[in-house]
């Protein structure tokens, strides 16, 4: 599935008035329409409208902050061994030795039974519950790395929108930057609320993909990837947006994650992806960290913040030796660093920096007010971090 498009019917922006009256000709003010017009401005408009766009949105809202609420993930229950998953995808002993030493892979989680909703319902159940009024939910994204997550004639973000009973809701997938789309949703989304004209207004995204063969699980010689889902609310830190929602820490109601800045950088010389050449493959390799580092100082610049601010980087799990070496190229401390989930889950997409984040704050790894860095990277190749205030 390429593109998923809502097919939720929109409210036509200016209701139906009168034909207008054809324009006198030049010199002939006598059949001008008598008594007065009324101004352009004054258009009767339908009370739906503001948030579609045929109404600009207030000062305050277009310049308010993106939140995260209720970030959950899901994983599933049975685990496979770096050992177990080299042998289904044909790999040599040399090979799996490499895995598990040198890239810190241990296991994946994946339910070879499940299909792709029993991953992502769970999760998506989890941010809606305790809801007050799901119309709120005015956007359903789904952020995906493959393609085609789903048969063709399957519309995911369709059918996800049915079974979370959010009809009211414009969903669509979010896919063209593979695995950083995560945090391109989060941007997309809070772009979307700033324009609805509603301060009350929710998007929320959903990650998570099966890895149906073995191209797929094995990537590009580096990396396992297993079964993750996570999905999380987005809003705006808007005046008069009644939230409702308590901090994961028990802070204060209404708060949330709040978005300081978002970086994008697309290095199209490996647009091939997965059927690039060894010897451009070599060379993503190379410059891998480079181009990585760049978001991440962008990131950092837009927030006007130095990497001393950020408590913990949450990074994506693609394996720890490419975090290993980013420490020593920057500087950076690897304790401050999240590389727990990488034996645990190894990479999972999109979901990495989110089921990162609510692994942290179970283990209370996540304080009120401190600041925090996401990143993820997407074959192709973008590169994206992304800044927050827990």
């Amino acid at each position: 599935m390429a593109e998923t498009y809502s097919r939720t019917p929109r409210p036509t922006l200016v209701r139906p008035g009168p034909a207008p009256t054809a324009r006198p000709a030049d010199g002939d003010r006598s059949a001008a329409p008598q008594g007065d017009v009324p101004p352009a401005d004054a258009v009767d408009r339908t009370p739906d409208e503001g948030r579609r766009g045929a109404i600009p949105p207030p000062p305050d809202l277009t310049r308010a902050a993106t939140l995260l609420h209720r970030v959950e993930a899901f994983t599933p229950v049975r685990s496979w061994t770096i050992e177990e998953i080299g042998a289904a995808c044909g790999l040599n002993r040399y090979q799996t030795k490499v895995l598990r030493r040198i890239r810190g892979l241990a296991e994946v989680r994946a339910d070879p039974d499940g299909d792709l909703f029993d991953l992502l319902v769970p999760a998506a159940s989890a941010a809606l519950r305790g809801l007050p009024d799901p119309a709120v939910v005015r956007y359903l994204l789904y952020a995906h790395t493959l393609p085609d997550p789903a048969p063709s004639h399957v519309l995911v973000a369709d059918q996800l929108r049915e079974r979370l009973g959010l009809a009211g809701a414009d969903a669509f997938a979010v896919t063209q930057q593979f695995c950083a789309s995560g945090l391109a949703a989060i941007d997309i989304a809070g772009e979307l609320l700033r324009a609805d004209g509603d301060p009350a207004a929710k998007a929320l995204v959903v990650t998570g993909e099966k890895a149906f063969n073995s191209v797929l699980r094995y990537v590009l010689q580096v990396s396992v990837t297993g079964e993750a889902s996570t999905a999380f609310l987005v809003g705006l830190d808007a005046p008069g947006g009644p939230d409702g929602f308590p901090r994961a820490d028990g802070g204060v109601p209404g708060a949330g994650s709040r978005v300081l800045s978002y970086a994008a950088r697309t290095e199209g010389e490996f647009a091939d992806g997965f059927r690039m050449s060894a010897e451009k493959l070599r060379r993503f390799g190379d410059t891998y960290n480079t181009h990585l580092w760049a978001a991440m100082s962008d990131a950092l610049s837009y927030a006007g913040l130095s990497l001393s601010d950020i408590h913990l980087v949450v990074p994506h799990n693609v394996n720890a030796s490419l975090w290993l070496r980013l420490c020593a190229e920057v500087g950076l401390d690897r304790r401050r660093i999240f590389l727990d989930n990488i034996p645990r889950y190894g990479h999972c997409n999109c979901s990495d920096p989110f089921l990162n984040l609510a692994s942290m704050r179970e283990r209370g790894l996540v304080r009120s007010g401190e600041l925090y860095m996401l990143t993820s990277v997407g074959i192709g190749s973008s590169y994206a971090a992304m800044v927050i205030e827990y």
